[in-house]
């Protein structure tokens, strides 16, 4: 139905402008979709100048709510990444800022570290000359012979002790290393070097402790010499013992200075020691024969060997005196209980000698309060070569008659 308004225009009922108004919302929805449209261009254009972040922000505007929280991770993930670089960006610039400082520092001159330099060197330590010389001393005499030839001195033990036997002061045998090696101009250093020119006397010095006999000792053996035969043989068998080994060492040094020294004559050996050793070689003999009757039987034996190495180098005492000690060795063994060994050593000696008198008489006589009728039986063995024409001719038939 149609209503007349005062003007006469017909209104229509309310249900019809219901309709109209659904038109109108019709008709108003295609215009979304154009603007729709031109929002989608607009954004199609703006993606190539965009950067991904409007991206993300253009998804959350058309996405669900359900789904804006993956969108946001998403974007924060790219913010992060965005981020990134400008860290990098940041620790380039302050390596860059840290370049330049160390070449600042490379560039500036160096004037601190050659002064502490010098003072280091300026200033060393030096090792005292008491504490080298002490640490010299301390080491062992094949250690410093060793340290000696690092420094050029090609010499051993025995050329050191040789020289010993011609030099009485160490300084001077010292000295003269030096000067024949030339170790002054080479300048060693015992901070730096371990070892100096200082050592050599040292070593010098240990040797002259060690060797047996050198040249300080021959003004020293004449006065022992002469002490050795003012010397009397007593019934004080300890007395008569202490003055044994006394000359048995002065007869030692004597043989060795004759061996190194090339010396085989009492003749040669008095130039050198200034004195003639024969009759202080013939005392140690007397001393020995009566001191040795008490000793032990090896004592014996070993001084056989030694008593027979002193006359053997001497050519002229052996031709004086090798008979008789070998009658003093006999001796011994017999008084030792040895007769075997005795009466072999006699009749040798029997055999080798064409005067037979001396032998004769002492090997009788040997036996006289041993066994007094074997002294008998060889005293009268003796007078097949002894009759009155003989020094001791006397003397065997006393032995016979007692």
């Amino acid at each position: 139905m149609c209503l007349l308004t005062e003007g006469g225009i017909c209104s229509m009922p309310v249900k019809k402008t219901t309709q109209v108004t659904k038109e109108d919302k019709t008709v108003k929805a295609p215009a979304k979709k154009a603007a729709t449209k031109t929002t989608t261009v607009k954004k199609t254009a703006a993606k190539k100048k965009e950067t991904s972040v409007e991206k993300e922000t253009k998804t959350v505007k058309q996405t669900p709510t359900a789904k804006t929280t993956k969108t946001s991770k998403k974007t924060a993930a790219a913010n992060k990444e965005v981020k990134a670089p400008a860290k990098k960006t940041a620790s380039k610039k302050a390596s860059e800022v840290v370049s330049k400082k160390v070449e600042q520092k490379k560039e500036m001159p160096k004037k601190e570290a050659p002064k502490k330099e010098t003072v280091k060197k300026a200033n060393p330590k030096k090792t005292s000359k008491a504490v080298k010389l002490a640490q010299y001393n301390n080491f062992a005499i094949d250690t410093c012979i060793d340290m000696a030839r690092a420094m050029g001195v090609d010499m051993g033990y025995d050329q050191y002790a040789n020289m010993l036997l011609e030099i009485t002061d160490l300084k001077t045998i010292a000295n003269n290393i030096i000067d024949k090696y030339d170790l002054k101009t080479k300048k060693f250093s015992f901070d730096e070097d371990g070892y100096d020119i200082d050592l050599i006397e040292v070593l010098v010095s240990k040797i002259a402790d060690t060797v047996d006999i050198k040249a300080q000792d021959f003004i020293e053996l004449g006065g022992i010499a002469k002490e050795c035969l003012a010397y009397e043989l007593s019934d004080d068998a300890s007395a008569n013992n202490d003055e044994y080994h006394k000359e048995f060492d002065l007869v030692k040094k004597i043989l060795m200075i004759a061996q190194r020294k090339d010396l085989y004559t009492m003749e040669e050996l008095a130039s050198l020691l200034k004195m003639d050793m024969t009759d202080t070689i013939l005392h140690y003999m007397d001393v020995a024969y009566n001191v040795l009757k008490n000793w032990q039987y090896d004592d014996v034996k070993y001084y056989e060997n030694f008593i027979y190495a002193v006359l053997s180098h001497f050519t002229d005492l052996h031709d004086k005196y090798a008979n008789r000690a070998m009658m003093d060795v006999a001796d011994l063994y017999i008084e030792h209980g040895d007769y075997g060994l005795g009466d072999a050593n006699y009749g040798y000696i029997i055999r080798e000698n064409q005067i037979k008198d001396y032998i004769y008489y002492r090997y009788a006589n040997v036996y006289v309060d041993i066994d007094r009728e074997k002294a008998r039986s060889i005293a009268q063995s003796a007078l097949q070569y002894v009759d009155s024409r003989y020094t001791y001719y006397p003397n065997i038939m006393s032995i016979l008659e007692d």
